[in-house]
C-alpha cells in the first residue's frame, strides 16, 4: 500500500526501515510528490490519478484505468510476468551448462562440433551446482508469491538476490574460463556448448533481478502493491513455462541415451521438434526412437500451443486493453484542450472541429455522444497500428539481431560453415517462419546455444505479428468483402446500364445511390445505429422514450397516471431490457448501442438525458456544490458529460457496452423490488416488521440502490474547479 511503511526484513533499498531518519523523511517527500496530478493549464482537464489510487488496483482496474500510465502497468504487471517466464528459462540454461563439460576438442570429420570433451575442476562443477541451487530457490520463491503462497516482504528479496547472485556467478565464471580453465594448445580445441549456456543464463538472470528490483523501488516508494498486479491466468504463465521447459529436458534425456547423442544435441532436437521447424540434421534413427517420437511429438506441439496462446491472452490481449483505454483517455484530452470547451468546441486530432452546442439539451448530449464515438474510433485505429508497428519492429529485432549472431556464431567459431551475412539471414528468417528447409543449419558449439535461446522466443514473436496483422487486416477485408458480396446486383445494374438503359446516366446514379445508403447504414448499424437491432423495439417505443408495454396507450391519461403507469411497469420493462442484452453479450464484433437506445436505457436506470440539471459541459466549471460522479447518480448535486472521464463510454467492464448496462439494470431491479416489498409489507403487516422500522426502510431502500449505483462514484466527487479525474474503476 502507499501509505504503509513497512521494514521489510533487514534490506532498505527493497523497501525496508532505512533506520535513518533523514532518509525516511526525504523518502516520505519522495513519494509526496509522486502523488501530485500532471500539472495542467485548465485543470478541469487533469488526467493523472494518484500512485496510491494505482497501488490498490487489482490487475483488471489496472488494464481499464485509463489514468494510470502505460509505464505504471508495464513495472507493477508485466516485469514480474516476464520475470516468471524467463526464469525458468535462465534455470534450463543453467542445468545445461553443468550437463557437459566446458572444453572439447572438435573432430574435423564430425558434421556438429563433437569431439573429446576434456573434463571440468571440481570447484567449477560445485560452483555452477550452488549457481544453479540459488537460482531454483529464487524461482519457486517468486512462483510462491505469485501464486499468492509468500508476502512479499519475503518473497521478493530472496529473488532478487538469488537472481543476482546466480547471474555473477554464472559471469565470473564465464570471465574467468580464460585464465582459470585454458583451452589445450591445439587448433580444435574450443569451448562447448555448456559454456555458452552459461554466459546466456548468467544475462538473464542479472537483467531479470534488474527488472524486479526497479518493481522493488516502486513498491518502496509506495507507487505499487506489495502484491504484483496478476490476474490468476497470468500468474498460470510461470507454471506453465517450468513444465514446457521440463518436458523439453526430459525429452532431451530420453533421446541422449536412445540415440547416443550428446545431451545438449538432444536438447537442441527437442527444441527443434516441438516448434516444428525440423531442420533434419538430427533424426531418430532407432526403432524405439520412431516409436517414441509420435507421443513426444504430439504432446510438446501442443504444450507449445497452449503456452503460446496464453501468452497472446493473457499478456498482450491485456496489454492492447491497456494501451486502448490509455488512447481513448489521450484522444479525448487532446480534442478537448485543442478546442475551446467554454464555447463547446472541441477539434479531434487537433483539426476537425466538433461544434456541441444545440438549442435542445438532447441534441446538445447526442452531439456529445457521437463525439466520443469519433474518439472511440481513432484510438482503436491507434492501438491497432502501434500493435503491428510494435510485434513488426520485435519481428524484426529477431530476424537481423538473430541473422548477426548466426553469422558471427559459424564462421568464426570451430567447425563452422563460414556463413555470409545473408545465409545468415535467409537462414533466420526460414527458421523463424518454421518452415526448416534444412539445408542451412547450426553447427557449432555456439550457434546451438543461441538457437535455442531464439527459438524459444522467435515463436511466440511470430504468433505476435500474425494476429497484429490479423486484427488490422481482416476487419478492413472483412467489410469490403461483406459489401462488395452485398452489392454484387447494384455492380451488375451499373455494368448492364449502356447497354440496355434507356437512360443509362440516371440508372448509373441510382444504382450508386443505392450503394453509398447501404454503406451508411452498414456503419451506422456498427456504431450502434439504429439499424443494428430493432430488439429494445420490440419491448417499447424508443422513439417516444417509453417505459411501457407496446399496446399501452398513454395518450388519454394525464401527467400523472401515466407517470404511474410507467412506474408500475417499470420492473418489467427493465427485465424484458435485461433478456434482450443478454443476446448481445457474445456478440462479434462488440455490440455498441446507438444514442437513442443509450437514452432509453438511461431512462430505466433513472436518468434523464432531457434534463439538464444532471449534467455538465466538459471544461467548464462547475456549479457551485455540484460534483462529478458516473452514472447512475444518487442525488441532485451530482453531474456527468458523454465527454468526461465518468462517461460511460470510458469506464466499460472489458470494453463492453452490454455488460456495463445489464449490470446496472440488475441494481436497479433489485432496488424496485426490494422497494415495492418494503412498501407492501409497511402497508399489509406493519413498519415494525422492517429492519429500522418504517423510517429505517425507507433509507435502508435508499441506500440497496445508493450502495450499488453510488459505488464507482464513491470517491468521484469533484468540487468547483476541481479534475476531470473520477475514481469510477473501484
Amino acid at each position: 500500500m502507499a501509505s504503509n511503511k513497512k521494514p521489510w526484513v533487514f534490506l532498505p533499498f527493497l523497501g525496508g526501515s532505512s533506520k535513518n531518519p533523514e532518509r525516511d523523511i526525504a523518502r516520505g517527500q519522495n513519494g509526496a510528490r509522486a502523488e501530485k496530478t500532471k500539472d495542467v493549464v485548465d485543470p478541469a482537464l487533469a488526467m493523472q490519478a494518484t500512485v496510491d489510487d494505482f497501488a490498490n488496483m487489482d490487475e483488471e482496474a489496472i488494464v481499464q484505468d485509463y489514468n494510470s500510465p502505460i509505464h505504471m502497468w508495464v513495472i507493477a504487471t508485466l516485469f514480474p510476468l516476464t520475470a516468471g517466464t524467463f526464469g525458468p528459462m535462465a534455470s534450463m540454461f543453467n542445468i545445461c551448462a553443468i550437463a557437459i563439460p566446458w572444453r572439447l576438442i572438435v573432430n574435423p570429420e564430425s558434421t556438429q562440433s563433437n569431439g573429446t570433451h576434456i573434463g571440468d575442476p571440481k570447484w567449477l562443477v560445485g560452483v555452477n551446482i550452488v549457481s544453479l541451487v540459488i537460482a531454483i530457490l529464487a524461482n519457486l520463491s517468486l512462483l510462491g508469491q505469485m501464486t499468492n503462497r509468500l508476502r512479499y516482504n519475503v518473497s521478493g528479496p530472496i529473488t532478487i538476490i538469488g537472481f543476482f547472485i546466480s547471474g555473477f556467478v554464472d559471469i565470473a565464471l564465464v570471465g574467468a574460463a580464460e585464465s582459470h580453465l585454458k583451452l589445450p594448445d591445439t587448433p580444435n580445441a574450443t569451448y562447448s556448448q555448456a559454456f555458452y549456456y552459461a554466459a546466456i543464463s548468467g544475462a538473464i538472470y542479472v537483467i531479470l533481478a534488474m527488472m524486479l528490483s526497479v518493481t522493488a523501488y516502486g513498491i518502496w516508494f509506495g507507487r505499487y502493491s506489495t502484491e504484483f498486479k496478476l490476474s490468476m491466468s497470468q500468474r498460470s504463465l510461470m507454471l506453465q513455462t517450468i513444465l514446457l521447459l521440463t518436458y523439453i529436458l526430459a525429452g532431451g534425456g530420453v533421446y541422449s541415451v536412445i540415440e547416443k547423442w550428446s545431451y545438449l544435441d538432444s536438447t537442441y532436437f527437442s527444441v527443434v521438434t516441438i516448434f516444428t521447424i525440423g531442420f533434419g540434421d538430427f533424426t531418430p534413427a532407432t526403432h524405439l526412437g520412431r516409436s517414441l517420437f509420435f507421443p513426444f511429438a504430439v504432446g510438446g506441439i501442443l504444450f507449445v500451443g497452449v503456452i503460446i496462446a496464453n501468452i497472446r491472452t493473457l499478456v498482450l490481449e491485456s496489454g492492447s486493453v491497456k494501451v486502448s483505454t490509455r488512447l481513448v483517455e489521450k484522444a479525448r484530452f487532446k480534442s478537448i484542450k485543442a478546442g475551446n470547451p467554454d464555447e463547446g468546441i472541441l477539434r479531434l486530432r487537433g483539426v476537425k472541429k466538433r461544434d456541441c452546442n444545440a438549442d435542445t439539451e438532447l441534441e446538445r448530449r447526442e452531439k456529445e455522444f457521437l463525439i466520443m464515438r469519433e474518439i472511440q474510433a481513432e484510438a482503436a485505429q491507434n492501438n491497432r497500428l502501434f500493435s503491428l508497428i510494435f510485434s513488426s519492429i520485435a519481428f524484426m529485432i529477431l530476424w537481423f539481431i538473430g541473422a548477426v549472431v548466426f553469422w558471427q556464431a559459424e564462421s568464426k567459431s570451430v567447425g563452422g560453415e563460414d556463413w555470409t551475412y545473408f545465409s545468415s539471414l535467409y537462414f533466420t528468417f526460414v527458421a523463424q517462419l518454421t518452415i526448416g528447409y534444412g539445408e542451412l543449419a547450426p553447427q557449432t558449439n555456439s550457434a546451438k546455444p543461441a538457437f535455442v535461446f531464439w527459438a524459444l522466443i522467435a515463436l511466440p514473436t511470430l504468433t505476435v505479428l500474425v494476429g497484429a496483422i490479423g486484427d488490422t487486416v481482416s476487419a478492413f477485408v472483412n467489410w469490403y468483402t461483406t459489401w462488395i458480396g452485398n452489392h454484387t446486383v447494384n455492380f451488375w445494374r451499373i455494368f448492364r446500364a449502356p447497354f440496355t438503359s434507356s437512360n443509362p446516366k440516371s440508372a448509373i446514379k441510382s444504382a450508386a445511390r443505392d450503394m453509398r445508403e447501404d454503406r451508411e447504414k452498414s456503419k451506422a448499424a456498427e456504431n450502434g445505429g439504429a439499424e443494428a437491432d430493432n430488439g429494445f423495439r420490440q419491448i417499447a417505443h424508443l422513439e417516444q422514450q417509453s417505459t411501457v408495454p407496446h399496446g399501452f396507450d398513454l395518450s388519454g391519461l394525464t401527467e400523472m397516471e401515466a407517470a404511474v403507469a410507467e412506474e408500475t411497469y417499470k420492473p418489467f420493462i427493465i427485465l424484458k431490457a435485461s433478456q434482450k442484452i443478454l443476446e448481445h453479450l457474445d456478440a462479434s464484433p462488440p455490440r455498441k448501442y446507438s444514442f437513442q437506445e443509450w437514452t432509453w436505457l438511461l431512462k430505466l436506470l433513472g436518468e434523464d438525458e432531457t434534463d439538464e440539471r444532471g449534467h455538465r459541459r466538459v471544461g467548464q466549471e462547475l456549479p457551485e456544490g455540484a460534483e462529478v460522479v458516473s452514472p447512475v447518480r444518487t442525488h441532485g448535486s451530482q453531474m456527468w458529460s458523454w465527454l468526461g472521464q465518468e462517461s460511460p463510454l470510458m469506464s466499460l467492464e472489458e470494453d463492453s457496452e452490454p455488460k456495463w448496462v445489464l449490470k446496472r439494470l440488475m441494481w436497479a431491479l433489485e432496488r424496485e423490488l426490494k422497494e415495492r416489498a418494503e412498501r407492501h409489507i409497511e402497508r399489509d403487516i406493519g413498519a415494525e416488521c422492517l429492519p429500522g422500522g418504517s423510517s429505517g426502510s425507507s433509507k435502508e431502500g435508499e441506500a440497496s440502490g445508493s450502495s450499488k449505483d453510488g459505488e464507482m462514484s464513491e470517491k468521484g466527487g469533484q468540487g468547483q474547479g476541481q479534475h476531470d479525474t473520477v475514481d469510477f474503476a473501484k
